[in-house]
């Protein structure tokens, strides 16, 4: 659905140029530059010179046909009914018109009758009070005040009360009226008459009473605390009126309210008196901020006037019988129009001339840049900035025809009405005593001069004008298009004593329809002249009204309005000159700037007074900035040097015509809102309608007449005295200075550049067409459903769309909304084939082949879910299948496959989610990406790579379905076990995901796309399914995850992955190199003990046979080999001190130290073991490394001796744990040589033994039961002996050690049959030693008897066992 790159450039082509040619429509001059105000910067007059006023032959050459500017549509009669009813008037009878609801009115005495003036079918009377009616006004009420069918308030003002009365409407054709029979308020008037009533369009009620005082009435749907549900309030005294009694009222002078006249536009009010004084209100949103801002009485007016105009006679100037708003639309700075007695038109504003001089110079400096298609420049807001209303001023004065010196009509006289509606004033005269003359001025055939000039109109009417009112259309249109307003002729009742004549004011459509048919076609000089005389883009619009209208369709108006588009269009060209933009000729590229108002800025605005002595008529002044539509690219005069360089295209006036036409139709949509807050839509249906029909008409105007067409050279030539004044033809004259093969070159390339604009414009309008064909038809569904069924960030993109975005660059939204419209036609189970095929009819390029095809197979899958049959339903889901292959990869491949998951149709989100990779890239460029590293630079590989990861994001989100799906259904197997089922609730859920699982791992290994094996091994990872990613087998795997572990090289589960992925394939010496980094990684992650078991594992895969014998893995295999030994001694040091951190804070660090990392032997040391004081531990890390220092050994030793010894505890407990930690350590380190100190040993056990007064002889016995070396015992001991210590005395035992002694020779006798034969000789020798050393000892000491029979028996008993 997105559009093709070359088709928004031809989209923002079109946009550019439509802004260009809408902001140059809208900087036209207006009312204030036509009077010239603006310019000279005060107040202004007109109308004493000839061509202030013309009639409409000033369009033709001749006289030979006459034109008229108004047209007489219907004249009705009073009804007789209502006539019957004069023959019993007492005393009053007044007449109006309510032109909101097509009716008029009659009042005689205290009765009211009330008739459509259309047609006199529909009578209504009120015949309920008992007083004389005075005045009558029609009100739109407020908003949720009263029911609905309460339509329109009538208020009927008596001398004594205001009565209001419900209007209701019937149902029907008919749309018969009715009056309420019971009033909804009755309000006392205070003895105040009222003389006037008028609303506003948001429902305030507004009156004027004879006393000269404005009244509003505040009414609400409920009455309050503080206040009535309906009351009236005097603007004009406020609280004062209350306070002053009525009867001092009859001393101050009054002057009775006669009209008022309300701008909606700008919240204004206005008042007319007797007196014709005139006040200007600015009436806000309510009446406590209402406010009076200036009154300005009949002799101020006249004075005023006066001193502008001073050749006339001042009682013109008097008696002010009209007053005419101006609306926003109307005039930008000039807010109202008062009409005199004798027609002299008085032009107010509410903002003082210089507040606007400093409004208008700082909008000159800021419109260039700040306009765009849509923002209006010359109607600024009313704030309460620079440009609020302050007062009432006058600006211009203009006379009524009959005041020039050639004048041919008489002056106007006795004008007693008069009503203002686009540049057209009709004023009502009184010709002779019972009848009325209509005048017509208009300024709207004359929108070719920069001053104001009129055509005047005058047609007798048949009695005496008591009202005119403009003719409300049934349907009003919400949208206000310049088109339409351009192609429809307002209409204008007046009601008289005779009846109700209705009067047509015709456009210029309908002027150069009257030359046509007067002419027989588009072949004569008057209609040269209207194109000559009119703005030739202006006159080009009009033909294109004419030729695009559905009335005059298939007729000879049509035909001979094209005709005439065709001849009088002129054609392009490139103007020379030197001009310093002239480079920037790409008008693709061009954007609204300071130029379009510089035309304007440059040339004078000259009033009728003076006029310039070179001009003898209108015609031959200098043609301004719009006389001369020039591109984008600058403003450009005719009449500057000639030069072959930097020549700007001029583009015809049938091409500029057609632009102006377009944006014309689009403007009151171009900046709108596609929705509101709530999305709603902010074209409504009927304006869609509307909108379609002016697009459909002009795409088939550019379907018969194509481009080729439009853009031919092939021209009727003009006659010389026309062309002086079309530039067009004067920048032509220009270019045949230029030699005539250059000028056939240029103007070649000329054409080639307007039918390039051109063929912009016709697919803008094509696709505008479609555009707003969409929005017709998503306005006939639940749009507001529609919206909300979008993503969040869709909603928010909506939402602050404009119709211009979505004409030239928001093409994806359009989209967007087509998905919501057929999944809301999906989710109800409708057939999507109705819908589809009016898509498909009115937006083929919104809604191309494949959107059809796509929603079909939606459709298809949607019934195939519901099939009971298997092979039925695998028949159908395959078809959708391929139907979606071959619509992709344009298709919303979410939802096709969100259906395939629902029906369990896995395959197919796998098939057409690859079948949409492969379409997307076919020449693989995001595979090349991938396998090639995916470097940085290569911009547009990445592109296709993510592409391709978009597509497979699908089948992620189907194993996540499976994946919860299978979590859902253990949950609720869990909620009917009891507790003791629960343990095995996640393995039971990743045991039913398995069995599908796998079967999707195996038909997604199958395509050969390595990009679709990365988001399957993903998903796996993300899963904690690392035994099914294991069992993959493809080398893909290997890959993804040596990628993943180099991108994250903290993440311990990839690097865990990726050896056993190597150990799994056979390849042991890549899975122990990545074991051993894994082991030496620095992280909290991994404990000591998995280290140490990644070491183990890295040892067993080195001593596979299949690694090899090289001396490079013997080498590595002995480093692991080492480092597991050291991560064993670290293991032992974690242990010890694990114990020690239950009493010594500083550990615990140390313990998170070991399990961080791997240390080496002497950071074991010097970190951890000596610190916290690990004897145990030293003395490993000292066998570990195979440290020779006996002293520390020694050292070492007899700490482990003491920290037991000194421990807590009886002398039993005490020697208990010395001799089981000394059995321990004598079973580790017995074989280690340096690091078992036996004769240490000994003598520090014998030393303890002999401290603790031990029971004699426990030493040798633990050490004999410890199965140690019998010999060296004998040695150790023997030695002790002969060192005749004094240590064992300093003990308090002198003979502890030769009780020892005695004690080792006791055990090696009572076990001598175990002892080698070979060497017991020897060994009972070094037995007899100790025995002999013994004795000789005792022989030196006193009371030594019972040790020398001791050992002399033992001794014998040793030569015993030598025989």
């Amino acid at each position: 659905m997105a559009a093709p790159q070359a088709q928004l450039d031809f989209l923002v082509t079109a946009g550019s140029m439509l802004e260009w040619h809408d902001n140059l429509d809208r900087n036209k001059p207006g009312l204030l530059e036509l009077t010239g105000v603006s310019q000279h910067g005060r107040a202004t007059m007109s109308g004493l010179n000839d061509y202030d006023y013309q009639s409409l032959s000033f369009l033709k050459s001749d006289e030979t046909h006459n034109l008229q500017q108004l047209r007489t549509v219907t004249k009705s009669a009073i009804p007789n009914e209502i006539l019957e009813h004069f023959k019993h008037i007492k005393c009053h009878c007044t007449m109006g018109l309510f032109p909101e609801i097509g009716r008029a009115w009659l009042t005689i005495d205290s009765e009211i009758y009330i008739w459509t003036f259309n047609q006199a079918r529909d009578v209504a009377y009120y015949d309920g009070l008992s007083h004389l009616i005075v005045s009558v006004g029609l009100i739109k009420p407020k908003a949720g005040v009263f029911v609905e069918e309460v339509k329109y308030l009538l208020l009927l003002t008596t001398p004594i009360e205001v009565i209001v009365l419900g209007v209701t409407f019937g149902e029907g054709s008919c749309n018969e009226m009715q009056l309420m029979n019971r009033p909804i308020f009755v309000i006392a008037t205070d003895n105040v008459s009222i003389s006037v009533i008028k609303g506003t369009d948001d429902g305030r009620i507004f009156l004027g009473g004879r006393d000269g005082c404005l009244y509003e009435i505040f009414y609400q749907a409920e009455s309050s605390w503080f206040g009535k549900r309906c009351k009236k309030i005097n603007l004009s005294q406020g609280l004062v009126s209350f306070m002053v009694p009525s009867f001092l009222k009859v001393f101050s002078e009054v002057d009775p309210i006669e009209r008022i006249e309300i701008d909606n536009s700008r919240k204004l009010l206005y008042i007319l008196t007797e007196r014709g004084s005139i006040e200007a209100w600015d009436i806000s949103t309510d009446y406590t901020n209402a406010r009076r801002l200036g009154r300005i009485t009949q002799n101020d007016i006249t004075n005023q006037a006066v001193s502008l105009i001073t050749t006339v006679d001042p009682s013109i100037f008097k008696s002010v019988k009209a007053i005419c708003p101006l609306s926003a639309d109307d005039a930008g700075k000039l807010h109202l129009v008062a009409v005199t007695q004798c027609g002299v038109r008085l032009y107010f504003s509410t903002t003082s001339l210089i507040v606007q001089q400093q409004f208008n110079a700082t909008a000159v400096c800021n419109q260039g840049d700040n306009t765009g298609f849509g923002q209006s420049v010359t109607q600024p807001p009313l704030s309460p900035g620079a440009d609020a209303p302050k007062g009432l001023y006058l600006l211009h004065v203009r006379l009524p025809p009959g005041y020039t010196p050639n004048a041919t009509t008489n002056k106007p006289k006795q004008v007693h009405a008069a009503h203002y509606t686009e540049g057209t004033m009709l004023m009502i005269t009184t010709q002779q005593q019972e009848q009325d003359l209509l005048w017509s001025v208009s300024s709207a055939p004359s929108v070719n001069f920069t001053y104001l000039v009129e055509s005047t109109a005058l047609e007798s009417l048949d009695g005496v004008v008591w009202g005119l009112a403009e003719v409300q259309e049934s349907s009003k249109r919400v949208l206000k298009s310049p088109l339409n307003s351009a192609r429809h002729s307002r209409k204008v009742a007046l009601l008289t004593n005779q009846g109700t004549h209705i009067i047509e004011l015709l456009k210029m459509v309908d002027v150069l329809r009257q030359i046509l048919l007067s002419c027989h076609g588009p072949h004569h000089e008057e209609v040269k002249m209207f194109f000559q005389s009119q703005n030739q883009r202006e006159a080009c619009v009009t033909a294109l009204l004419l030729a695009t209208s559905d009335k005059y369709r298939g007729g000879d108006i049509a035909l001979w309005a094209t005709q005439a588009f065709m001849l009088y269009g002129g054609e392009p060209c490139f103007q020379h000159q030197k001009f310093p933009n002239a480079s920037n000729r790409n008008l693709a590229n061009q954007t609204l700037g300071i130029n379009t108002t510089t035309g304007r800025e440059r040339q004078p605005m000259f009033m009728s007074t003076p006029m310039p002595n070179a001009a003898n008529s209108p015609m031959s002044y200098p043609g301004s900035h719009f006389n001369q539509p020039i591109s984008p690219i600058g403003n450009m005069q005719p009449s500057q040097a000639v030069s072959n360089e930097n020549t700007p295209i001029v583009f015809s006036a049938k091409h500029d015509g057609l632009y102006l036409y377009v944006s014309r139709m689009l403007r009151s949509i171009w900046q709108m809102r596609c929705v509101n807050e709530q999305f709603c839509s902010n074209l409504t249906y009927s304006d869609c309608t509307l909108l379609q029909a002016d697009l459909r008409s002009l795409r088939s105007f550019l379907e018969v007449h194509s481009v080729h067409d439009i853009s031919s050279s092939t021209r009727v030539s003009f006659d010389p005295h026309l062309e002086r004044t079309n530039s067009y033809n004067t920048i032509m004259m220009n270019n045949t200075l230029l030699p005539i093969p250059e000028q056939r070159i240029l103007s070649e390339q000329a054409q080639v550049e307007e039918k390039r604009s051109l063929s912009a414009l016709n697919l803008f309008v094509k696709h505008a067409c479609e555009v707003i064909s969409l929005w017709s038809i998503l306005n006939s569904h639940s749009f507001q459903l529609i919206c909300l069924q979008l993503s969040p960030e869709h909603q928010k993109m909506l939402k602050c769309c404009t119709f211009r975005d979505l004409l030239l660059t928001r093409s994806e939204v359009c989209a967007f909304l087509i998905i919501s419209l057929i999944n809301l036609y999906l989710k109800d189970k409708a057939s999507v084939s109705e819908v589809s095929k009016n898509l498909r009819e009115h937006c083929p390029n919104l809604y191309r082949h494949e959107d059809d095809v796509t929603y079909k197979a939606t459709e298809l899958l949607m019934n195939a879910k519901n099939c009971t049959s298997p092979t039925e339903k695998e028949q159908k889901l395959r078809t959708t299948l391929q139907m979606c292959k071959e619509a992709a990869p344009t298709l919303p491949l979410h939802s096709i496959c969100q259906q395939f998951i629902s029906a369990d149709f896995f395959e197919g989100v796998i098939e057409l989610s690859a079948v949409c990779a492969s379409k997307s890239d076919p020449e693989e460029v995001g595979v090349h990406f991938y396998n090639n590293g995916e470097p940085a630079e290569d911009r547009e590989g990445y592109t296709c790579f993510a592409t391709r990861m978009t597509y497979y994001k699908e089948v992620q989100l189907m194993l996540d379905h499976i994946y919860q799906a299978a979590c859902n259904k253990s949950q609720v197997q869990e909620q009917a076990q009891s507790p003791s089922q629960l343990k095995g609730k996640a393995s039971d859920t990743r045991n039913t995901a398995k069995q599908t699982i796998p079967k999707i791992v195996a038909q997604t290994l199958r395509v050969k796309d390595p990009l679709i094996h990365v988001t399957l091994y993903e998903w796996l990872l993300a899963h904690d399914m690392l035994s099914e990613l294991l069992d993959v087998v493809e080398p893909s795997l290997g890959e993804f995850l040596r990628r993943s572990v180099s991108r994250n090289g903290e993440n311990v589960v990839l690097i865990d992955l990726l050896w056993k992925y190597y150990e799994k394939n056979g390849h042991h010496s890549q899975a122990a190199q990545i074991l051993d980094n894994l082991a030496m990684t620095r992280s909290e992650n991994i404990t000591l003990e998995q280290r140490i078991e990644y070491l183990v594992r890295a040892v067993m895969c080195m001593r596979n046979g299949n690694v090899g014998s090289s001396l490079t893995n013997g080498i590595f295999l002995k480093e692991l080999e080492d480092k597991l030994d050291i991560a064993r001694v670290q293991k032992a040091v974690l242990v010890a001190m694990t114990e020690l951190a239950r009493h010594k804070l500083e550990a615990s660090t140390a313990v998170k130290e070991l399990n961080y990392a791997l240390y080496d032997i002497t950071q074991l040391y010097q970190h951890f073991a000596e610190p916290f004081d690990l004897w145990e531990c030293q003395l490993s890390i000292l066998n570990c490394s195979h440290h020779n220092d006996p002293l520390l050994i020694e050292s070492v030793w007899g700490n482990i001796i003491n920290s037991v010894v000194e421990e807590p505890g009886t002398t039993l407990e005490r020697s208990n744990r010395l001799f089981t930690k000394i059995e321990l350590l004598v079973r580790e380190y017995e074989e280690s040589g340096a690091c078992f100190p036996f004769a240490f040993l000994i003598r520090e056990l014998e030393i303890k033994a002999c401290q603790l007064r031990l029971p004699e002889g426990i030493v040798p016995e633990k050490l004999v039961s410890m199965n140690l070396d019998v010999e060296l015992l004998l040695e150790y001991y023997s030695r002790m002996i002969s060192m005749n210590e004094r240590v064992w005395a300093n003990e308090g035992n002198e003979w502890h050690l030769i009780q020892s002694a005695i004690r080792v020779v006791s055990l090696l006798a009572d076990n001598a049959q175990s002892i080698w034969y070979r060497s017991k000789r020897r060994i009972i020798g070094k037995a007899q030693d100790i025995v002999a050393g013994c004795l000789n000892i005792c022989y030196q000491k006193p009371d030594t008897n019972r040790l020398q029979q001791s050992l002399k028996e033992l001794q014998s008993r040793l030569q015993r066992l030598l025989v």
